[in-house]
């Protein structure tokens, strides 16, 4: 599975393997198992995708709530400098 993990194709070996398992286990057909493998595997991929891209979201959405963050800090303490001083503003 660690290629498939890797974004490459799964051995033909480990294809077979799973297929002969899904076959034994469920009473399915070579083909049918080999076909379960394969459906199962591409929605893998297509969920690794998603979930890729949401943690991408996510990390642009924390960076921006960060400068914010940093800015308002920034600027409450300009405020606060000033009102201790009492300088006007």
């Amino acid at each position: 599975m660690r290629s498939a993990r890797d974004r490459s194709d799964l051995a033909a070996a480990d294809r077979t393997y799973l297929a002969q398992l899904v076959s034994a286990r469920t009473g399915l057909s070579q083909a049918d198992a080999d076909k379960r493998v394969t459906d199962v595997i591409t929605e893998a991929k297509s969920d690794l995708d998603k979930a890729r891209s949401a943690a991408a979201k996510l990390a642009l959405w924390f960076t921006a709530a960060l400068l914010a963050g940093a800015l308002s800090a920034s600027l409450a303490a300009i405020e606060g400098g000033q009102l201790r001083d009492r300088t006007a503003l």
